[in-house]
């Protein structure tokens, strides 16, 4: 190592001693970056650390991840008592496993440090224990819907065009469940667990993508109380239309629609989500938009399911039906130009394996001016990628 490879080491351990005098913890939320000294020490390690013990600590993550979902799915980490310890024998069965089994499983996460071992008994860290409750539940679709696929992407690569998916029917996750030709919802909707847990994922990350405070939707608010003011394309059961129509009551729910597949809107007719006077309508995104001279068309959480070609042929559905002053409102993640964040990397990868994409605003230029339309401005909220990226008709 160099003396200026020692000095870097030096000065890194001296910044991380200096954060830790000010740190208060780390944050609860799925899916936030860490705090400073948490970052400042991975450089440390990324410092440190060889090219091979590099490639070595990146198999045994892979292999522990594998053994927790593992874990989670034999229901061995909800049995672990708490607090206390379980010997070998009882875990195995309670749980049904071979003890010889399970004991290899366990010996990869005690090794990590993630489950303790003692005495042939084995306890919870506070890690597995935020496991075996609800972190269990957001660890397990990532892993379902995202890792299971995108450990076969070079597999995947090798046999398909080495490029992005150009439909949501034929992708690394259609591909690797080997049901091509099908959409992953279509894949999903005959599996009801992991569809809750993508529901479940959902609704964890919502502090990533607010609903309102860097946009304001009164700008919408139209004196002819005969047109449509918004219209949420594929706006699954209602939730978006009732937070903006909390937060901004000069909307009218009577100049609202919510558009989304028949079950969908089914739902919303039950739920009682929404307030009396939204209009509920059948349709699918990828055919002509029935609502002409909206003042919004909003899609949120929609574009990044979508690959570019898909998402053209949804705009460009759009396009001939919107009047001089109408909007289109793609609420998204925008890719910061650098490194990203952790959410929007993982879920870039997620999306990349069900064929859609989180994208950046030359991304969103390039796929606007293909369908016809030019990007006015970009409403970030505050600290976050997530954004509403706002368009209008491009001119002749």
């Amino acid at each position: 190592m160099t003396i200026d490879e020692l000095s870097q080491i030096e000065a890194l351990a001296a910044e991380i001693a200096e954060l830790s005098r000010t740190f208060e913890g780390s944050s609860q939320h799925f899916m936030v970056d860490g705090p400073p000294c948490l970052k400042k020490s991975e450089e440390l390690v990324a410092l440190i650390q060889s090219p091979a013990e590099h490639a070595t600590s990146l198999i045994a993550k892979t292999m522990e991840t594998a053994v927790i979902r593992t874990l989670l799915s034999l229901n061995v980490l909800q049995t672990i008592p708490t607090p206390g310890y379980i010997s070998l024998q009882d875990l195995a069965a309670a749980t049904e496993t071979q003890p010889y089994l399970l004991e290899r499983l366990l010996r990869v996460v005690t090794r990590s440090g993630f489950i303790i071992r003692e005495n042939e008994a084995y306890c919870h860290t506070h890690t597995s224990l935020a496991y075996a409750g609800p972190l269990g539940g957001l660890f397990t679709p990532c892993y379902d819907e995202g890792i299971r696929a995108l450990i076969r992407l070079p597999e995947y690569l090798s046999v398909k065009s080495k490029e992005e998916a150009k439909s949501a029917m034929h992708s690394p996750f259609t591909w690797n469940e080997g049901q091509e030709g099908k959409t992953t919802f279509e894949i999903l909707s005959k599996m009801p667990a992991r569809t809750k847990g993508i529901h479940t994922l959902s609704m964890n990350v919502q502090h990533l993508r607010p609903y309102a405070g860097f946009f304001d939707f009164n700008e919408l608010v139209s004196k002819d109380p005969e047109r449509p003011v918004f219209v949420d394309v594929g706006g699954g059961n209602g939730h978006v239309i009732k937070e903006i129509l909390q937060a901004f009551p000069r909307i009218r729910p009577e100049q609202c629609v919510l558009e989304d597949r028949a079950e969908t809107i089914e739902l919303a007719r039950t739920t009682g989500l929404l307030p009396a006077g939204v209009q509920l309508l059948e349709h699918d995104y990828l055919t002509r938009q029935p609502i002409s001279n909206a003042k919004a068309y909003h899609l949120r959480a929609v574009a990044y399911n979508l690959g570019d070609a898909e998402l053209v042929q949804l705009l460009k559905q759009i396009v001939p039906v919107m009047g001089p002053d109408s909007k289109v409102l793609i609420a998204e993640n925008i890719l910061f130009s650098d490194n990203g964040t952790t959410f929007s990397t993982v879920s870039d990868m997620i999306m990349l394996c069900i064929g859609g994409k989180e994208r950046t605003e030359r991304n969103f230029r390039e796929v606007l001016d293909e369908a016809g339309l030019t990007i006015d401005s970009i409403h970030r909220a505050s600290g976050l990628e997530f954004g509403i990226v706002e368009a209008s008709l491009k001119m002749p």
